[in-house]
């Protein structure tokens, strides 16, 4: 127990570190400490389509796996459930999600609390932080 509010308090502390400036890029191994063990939801816009948008919700497992599940904004019915695995890889946070090959994006702190994702496809900005699994991820 002792541990796991020492880990909270952990991650509380990077959340609100105020020396972290919105342009720094989080180490492979600060984002693990952030996300493993906890949710995090995502919304892209399809670059083609304004209309289209779709949400993300992944669980990173402390074992090593990703649970998450996917829906369009103009899906009707249930999640699309997956699996992916992550790893820390030459000082970044890498995923893999549906057997594709691992992909190391570019974290950083936004001023307001929150964070941003950088990637090939450009930047995301709404990256939510849930504590442990949301959304009743299996």
């Amino acid at each position: 127990m002792r541990v796991k509010i020492l880990q909270l308090a952990f991650i509380f502390m990077v959340f609100e570190a105020p020396l972290l400036q919105a342009s720094e890029i989080l180490s492979g191994k600060d984002v693990a400490d952030i996300v493993v063990g906890n949710t995090v939801q995502m919304v892209f816009r399809d670059a083609r389509d304004d209309f289209r948008t779709r949400t993300f919700h992944e669980y990173y497992d402390p074992d090593g796996s990703i649970y998450g599940m996917t829906k369009y904004r103009e899906q009707q019915g249930n999640f699309t459930h997956y699996v992916g695995s992550w790893q820390v890889k030459n000082g970044k946070f890498c995923t893999s999600v549906y057997g594709r090959d691992y992909s190391c994006n570019k974290i950083r702190p936004l001023d307001d609390g929150g964070y941003e994702l950088v990637n090939e496809n450009g930047t995301l900005r709404n990256v939510k932080l849930y504590e442990g699994k949301h959304h009743e991820l299996e």
